[in-house]
């Protein structure tokens, strides 16, 4: 009876958190729909539709949301919107379909991209993007345009150039700002500062925050000049935007800027002064904003792509290729920084050097490969130890270094014995492992402070060699 009850709870638990999703989804569906519909002209369809773009981008980010669950959410979601302001049943259930079938159809072909192109983390990525949303702007159209003669009195082709337009700009808009949303990290939370993500707020310098002046600078000048050219006003200041920000801060900010061109245009806040066939005009309008789109979304991507290729160019020179650890220059370029900052603010440091105990034996007993496995063992047993703000490198062959910031000789000492005893330890919890251990030299600015970095170092160094001669595995403090 107990094992028949705990497998119906394990079959049960799914099922709710399935229905869970799809309630999220409906009730996101729900409020986007409803936005949508407030924005929609008598006789035309929504200025700014979101709901379509939101429910993609949900599902291409979150493939568990992907399921019938969570698709029969999103049916419920567009019924129950379209009803709550009057819709008719017929009407409201064919409008659905076409929704969902965009959707559904922007999905299929995102799967057929790797991950990278799905987060628009390339060059190209923006123009996989563009691709699917035409196709997905294609098929919602040709299975919503027939509705068109019943709910605008409108022909087929009207209706499906309006669709198709209206469908393309909303994805175009809204969905690289979702498909670019950072991903969280597991363990550790970040400051989310958009502007500048790697400085705090005080430190913020005017030119990170011009391009966004630049853009309400721009936006408030479509509204006081207007006129058809107006649309294009912050093309500039969206550029700029995408050479100083993220790809994702671009995309909202692209999104916000071309969303409110839509509706303020709709709503004769902008004005255009639209002349001749009003329906052709306005389709040709949204789609000259969609597109205004693409281009500060392609110049963020190369200009993201730009960067993580020097990110990782800057992190080859700066690391060492075997181990991992900081390259010798990096090492005393950063220590060097660290310790200016700590002997201006009077705080203590600390330093030491590790030597691998009879590497050379090592090598000539077991062979260059298992020396470099030693290597990659050794760094990453001394890695286990530190703390994140200590700096660790390899400033020769088996010889490594360490800066400690805010340690006294007493806190260096304590640190140096847990590594060597974690340098012993797993060399003997593994089997295979060729026994390894390690002599250490300790010293601090607070037993020497008149001395410079490299004299730290120099005294470290002497230690460590007493540590050799006095027999190996072993801590000497100079």
């Amino acid at each position: 009876m107990a094992i028949a009850i705990i497998t119906l709870r394990d079959r049960v638990q799914p099922i709710a958190r399935q229905m869970m999703v799809g309630l999220v989804v409906a009730s996101v569906i729900f409020i986007a729909s409803l936005f949508g519909i407030l924005t929609r002209p008598v006789g035309f369809l929504a200025a700014l539709w979101p709901a379509n773009a939101i429910l993609l981008g949900l599902m291409v980010r979150n493939p568990v949301m992907a399921s019938i669950w969570g698709w029969s959410g999103a049916f419920l979601g567009y019924i129950a919107a379209d009803l709550a302001t009057g819709g008719e049943i017929g009407i409201t259930i064919w409008l659905t379909v076409a929704n969902m079938a965009g959707a559904v159809t922007g999905y299929l072909l995102f799967q057929l991209l790797p991950e990278a192109d799905r987060r628009l983390s390339r060059p190209l990525s923006v123009l996989y993007l563009f691709a699917i949303c035409l196709v997905a702007a294609a098929v919602a159209a040709l299975v919503g345009a027939g509705a068109a003669r019943n709910v605008f009195g409108r022909s087929f082709l009207t209706g499906l150039e309006f669709w198709f337009v209206t469908e393309l700009v909303n994805n175009l808009v809204i969905l690289p700002a979702i498909l670019t949303f950072p991903a969280s990290s597991k363990g550790r939370q970040p400051p989310f500062d958009p502007l500048c993500p790697h400085r705090s707020l005080d430190k913020l310098s005017w030119w990170r925050i011009a391009p966004l002046g630049a853009l309400l600078a721009s936006v408030i000048a479509g509204m006081w000049i207007g006129g058809p050219g107006a649309v294009a006003f912050a093309v500039p200041a969206l550029l700029w935007c995408a050479l100083t920000y993220s790809v994702f801060i671009t995309a909202v900010l692209t999104m916000c800027c071309c969303g409110w061109l839509l509706v303020a245009i709709s709503a004769g806040i902008v004005q255009i002064h639209m002349q001749g066939d009003i329906l052709a005009a306005t389709s040709s309008l949204r789609l000259g904003i969609a597109l205004i789109a693409l281009g500060p979304l392609t110049a963020a991507g190369i200009n993201s792509a730009r960067t993580e290729l020097l990110s990782r160019l800057a992190h080859a020179a700066d690391h060492d290729h075997l181990t991992g650890v900081l390259a010798r220059r990096a090492f005393m370029d950063r220590s060097a920084r660290i310790f200016g900052d700590q002997t201006q603010g009077n705080r203590q440091l600390a330093v030491l050097v590790l030597d691998i105990d009879h590497f050379k034996q090592v090598n000539d007993r077991y062979g260059h490969a298992t020396g470099d496995r030693v290597l990659v063992a050794f760094a990453r047993a001394v890695a286990d130890v530190l703390r994140p703000e200590d700096i660790f490198g390899r400033t020769g062959g088996e010889e490594f270094a360490v800066v400690l910031p805010h340690a006294s000789i007493g806190q260096a000492e304590t640190v140096a014995e847990r590594i060597r005893a974690a340098v012993e330890k797993s060399s003997n919890d593994d089997g295979d492992a060729v026994p390894v251990t390690v002599s250490i030299g300790a010293a601090a600015s607070s037993q020497h402070p008149s001395a410079d970095l490299e004299s730290l170092l120099a005294t470290a160094d002497q230690a460590l060699y007493r540590a050799k001669r006095q027999g190996r595995n072993q801590v000497v403090v100079g």
